[in-house]
């Protein structure tokens, strides 16, 4: 029920006070005020329970106690009672029914993914910086050198080729 009671209250508002003049005969009689305030609980009481016929009717009661008010009640408090029971009875529709509750609508949902087995990431250690040591300087020696040596006469007397065969050319190798 969203807005019925501010309705309902109206009507109970203008009931009320309409009742405590009771020296003045324009006002409404405390006995009338009384019904109709019963009239609106019972409204309010019917579109808490959804019972929209059961707020109907009530709505009848209250009309026919405003029918029944003295000739004497003012005309405009009369046309006021009136016009908010017209007002409580066209909301009875929308105010005396469940409020609707939004229905979680299904998402389309995908399944997860297939989990496939993965290599955990291996820690890779870092290399500390070792002291690389200096290369110690060694002695090295030369290659030794070949003595020259002097040519030695051949049988035939003369001094050989360095490739052997006298004619100055190297061969086959």
């Amino acid at each position: 029920m969203r807005r019925l009671p501010p309705l309902v209250l109206g009507v109970l508002a203008v009931a009320s006070l309409a009742g405590c003049g009771q020296s003045n005969p324009e006002l409404i009689p405390s006995n009338s005020a009384q019904a109709l305030q019963q009239a609106a609980d019972k409204i309010a009481a019917a579109c808490s329970s959804e019972d929209r016929s059961e707020a109907r009717a009530q709505v009848r009661v209250a009309e026919r106690e405003i029918d029944s008010l003295p000739r004497a009640v003012d005309a405009r408090l009369k046309q006021n009672l009136q016009d908010w029971v017209d007002r409580i009875q066209a909301r009875i529709p929308e105010d005396c029914r469940a409020e609707e509750t939004p229905t979680p609508t299904p998402e389309a949902t995908e399944p997860p993914p297939e989990e496939t087995a993965t290599a955990e990431p291996t820690a890779t250690e870092t290399p500390e910086e070792t002291a690389t040591a200096e290369p110690t300087p060694t002695a090295t020696e030369p290659p030794p050198e070949e003595e020259p040596t002097e040519p030695t006469p051949d049988a035939n007397g003369g001094v050989p080729a360095p490739d052997g065969d006298g004619d100055g050319e190297d061969e086959g190798q």
